[in-house]
């Protein structure tokens, strides 16, 4: 796995393709890995140089509990020999790159709790939809 653990900073970061569809022209980006996040985020020029497109415009409540409002659109992000489409934040200038949870997860991917790096899930969580 490709992840990188930034030692000063204590954050996790990997490296992604995203493409606008799952088997469209990819570019590669290092994404901070924010399991606080549910989309994910990435500058609007990259997004409009793939073709992605915003479908609304959504309220976002950032970490310091302020919103802000932003537009949102769909695109693919691939690692590991998995695509997972994932819905991303269109970003402005100095906005952090974010690999949001809704695409680590799509991804069957986790961040370990004590290396700070990401790894495939040993097994998809599903609580309390089956009998054991």
């Amino acid at each position: 796995m490709d992840s990188h653990k930034d030692e000063g900073m204590g954050m996790t970061y990997l490296n992604v393709g995203i493409s606008k569809t799952r088997k469209g022209p990819r570019k590669t980006v290092r994404m901070l890995v924010d399991t606080g996040a549910f989309p994910s985020l990435l500058p609007a020029e990259i997004l409009e140089v793939l073709g992605v497109e915003p479908e609304e415009r959504r309220e976002l409540r950032i970490a310091n509990g302020k919103s802000m409002h932003r537009r949102v659109g769909r695109l693919y992000v691939h690692h590991g020999g998995r695509s997972a489409e994932t819905f991303v934040v269109f970003g402005r200038p100095g906005d952090a790159i974010l690999l949001g949870s809704y695409a680590l997860e799509g991804l069957e991917l986790e961040v370990d709790p004590k290396s700070r790096r990401v790894r495939r899930m040993k097994a998809l969580p599903v609580y309390g939809a089956v009998s054991a």
